[in-house]
């Protein structure tokens, strides 16, 4: 149940991250699109980024698999430091 909660802080503070981010942001670009697919990524779930990484070594390779999986747990981990800081 911890785990879960913790989970959803930490896709609700990478959400808004992104909303932040999309003001700012030419959203037609290709890297908008990759940053918002590491912030995906990054919101699920430790099963489901397992899947999805797969998938993406299936699809694109190991290298790319690779990156945007260290990109989401970099997110995650920011996230994370962000929730630590922040009064309760």
């Amino acid at each position: 149940m911890l785990g879960n909660r913790l989970n959803q802080r930490i896709a609700e503070t990478i959400k808004e991250q992104i909303a932040h981010e999309r003001v700012q942001s030419n959203t037609d670009t290709a890297e908008w699109r990759a940053r918002c697919e590491v912030a995906q990524v990054a919101m699920y779930s430790d099963a489901e980024r397992t899947t999805f990484i797969h998938h993406i070594t299936e699809k694109r390779g190991v290298d790319a698999a690779r990156e945007l999986q260290s990109q989401a747990a970099t997110l995650r981990t920011s996230a994370i430091f962000f929730l630590a800081r922040k009064p309760s």
